[in-house]
């Protein structure tokens, strides 16, 4: 399990960077997907396969349902990483 939420929030963060192809879109705490127009169905599907290479985890369905901010990701890795 990932004990250090600030690590994952840097490690995130660079994912955010990389997918979003923008450096001013991070993983900061308290984004959703609604406050993001660039957050769509699709980049959310590239999000979710990067933050997994990333980590080195596999999200199920229902994980991959809920994320739909950062602070569910960061939850989520916490809880599987």
């Amino acid at each position: 399990m990932i004990k250090d939420r600030a690590a994952v929030i840097r490690k995130l963060d660079d994912v955010f960077k990389e997918v979003f192809d923008d450096s001013n879109v991070g993983a900061k705490e308290g984004l959703s997907r609604e406050q993001c127009p660039a957050w769509d169905s699709l980049c959310h599907i590239r999000l979710i396969g990067a933050t997994e290479e990333a980590f080195g985890v596999e999200f199920t369905i229902e994980q991959i349902e809920r994320m739909t901010s950062v602070d569910q990701i960061i939850d989520q890795l916490m809880a599987v990483g």
